[in-house]
């Protein structure tokens, strides 16, 4: 391998097996010391859901009215909103947390006497506007709303940074774009990939100057089931490579992370699905982090799978599950660790 750099383990964000953040960094401080870039808080307790807290929330407001109430346990058990006629949603209505989820978490390394630095950095994961806004509004939010869930971001995102600077990385989870992406015909789908690009990163634009981020591409993980499995690697490459070459000046993207299974779907071991991979053109300086590991495949079948993968990249990948560890319960998430720590050895 061209690559010496040692693979290490990326948490995407939710780790059930923990009560709090606490919980949740000590042991990546002390059973996981040395194999990680950055630590997760966990995303514990209501965080586990991603955004639907926000929703929750967002159903109070007096001009959102509910069109769909869910419980967000399949893509079809969902809330569904709108804004009343006559209303509108501005970014100060935008019950976002993650200033306070930050600083909370930020606490917890000082309490444990090993704070965040610019060496190992707190990870905050950050929801896509696009996905909040599609997720919760419908395709008409989209353009109605997107600008001010982006807005709302950004605010956030700027009072980390300047609480934190560069001992935080933000984690931008984008589903939406990647599933468009999939959902194209192949003639389209570098149109799609360029279009979902330039929508990302301008979240990134909005950005502080120095500020650090990831990006966590993402096929849905509700109900631990994929919304959409694409039949080879091609539109994360796709659209992996068309963010790289979009990426914003002054902001440093410190790794792509490509889900290479889906939900209760183990990766396959058939070669031809990460052919694809050889086209991938992320900086070598930029970890890319490979979601294959699952606890549901045997340790032989995910070795091979790996090796299927780097081989295809030309480089060694950091190791994760396709998703957060939410929808597991905590004895799979437990079972989702081990299986990401096998894939570290050689």
């Amino acid at each position: 391998m061209p690559s010496i750099d040692p693979r290490r383990l990326h948490f995407v964000g939710s780790l059930p097996q923990f009560e709090d953040a606490t919980s949740a960094i000590r042991w990546q401080q002390h059973e996981l010391a040395g194999l990680v870039r950055r630590l997760s808080g966990g995303e514990t307790g209501p965080r586990l859901q991603w955004f639907v807290p926000l929703v929750k929330a967002l159903k109070g407001l007096p001009q959102v009215r509910t069109v769909q109430d869910g419980e967000w346990t399949s893509y079809d058990d969902t809330d569904r909103l709108a804004v009343q006629r006559g209303g509108r949603l501005t970014p100060g209505d935008i019950p976002m947390r993650l200033g306070e989820y930050a600083r909370e978490e930020l606490a917890a390394l000082d309490a444990l006497g090993m704070p965040a630095t610019a060496g190992l950095p707190l990870q905050i994961g950050v929801p896509g506007y696009l996905d909040m806004a599609l997720f919760i509004f419908g395709p008409l939010g989209v353009l109605r709303h997107a600008r001010a869930f982006r807005d709302a971001t950004a605010e956030q995102i700027a009072d980390v940074h300047q609480a934190a600077g560069d001992a935080v990385v933000f984690q931008l989870e984008v589903p939406a774009a990647l599933i468009a992406v999939v959902s194209a015909p192949r003639p389209l789908r570098p149109l799609l990939a360029r279009l979902m690009a330039r929508l990302v990163t301008r979240q990134v634009a909005k950005a502080p100057q120095g500020s650090r981020f990831g990006v966590h591409l993402c096929l849905g993980d509700l109900g631990h089931r994929a919304l959409k499995m694409p039949s080879t690697a091609d539109p994360q490459v796709r659209l992996a490579n068309a963010l790289v070459r979009r990426w914003p000046r002054g902001r440093q993207l410190e790794f792509i992370h490509l889900p290479l299974s889906g939900g209760d779907e183990p990766p396959t071991t058939s070669a031809a699905y990460y052919d694809r991979l050889r086209r991938l053109r992320v900086p070598a300086a930029v970890p890319v982090v490979a979601g294959i590991a699952h606890e549901d495949q045997s340790p032989g079948d995910q070795m091979a799978v790996r090796t299927l993968v780097e081989r295809a990249l030309g480089r060694r990948a950091d190791i994760a599950t396709a998703c957060g560890l939410g929808r597991r319960t905590p004895e799979q998430a437990v079972r989702a660790v081990d299986s990401m720590r096998v894939l570290l050895e050689d």
